[in-house]
């Protein structure tokens, strides 16, 4: 029964840290995403706008297992705690 109890709190542990993600900062989610789209200077319709991704304003939330990167009006994306777009 202890070991059960044991195994039980590791497993809430490992599942409250993934849930956390402390090593996905809100800098990394903006990296991943620019990356995904292109690079710092890949340009992308903006609010009907063709703007560098660099300059367009971005919003992040956190989720449990994930951050959301959003282009505020306009398109957003989801980092899972693995670092995956």
């Amino acid at each position: 029964m202890r070991s059960i109890i044991k195994l039980i709190a590791v497993a809430a542990i490992i599942t409250a840290i993934l849930a956390w993600s402390p090593w996905i900062t809100d800098d990394y989610v903006v990296d991943k995403v620019v990356e995904k789209l292109g690079g710092p200077e890949a340009r992308f319709d903006y609010l009907d706008q063709d703007m560098a991704v660099k300059d367009i304003p971005k919003q992040v939330v956190w989720f449990p297992f994930f951050k959301y990167v959003v282009f505020p009006g306009e398109a957003s994306w989801f980092v899972s705690f693995c670092g995956s777009v």
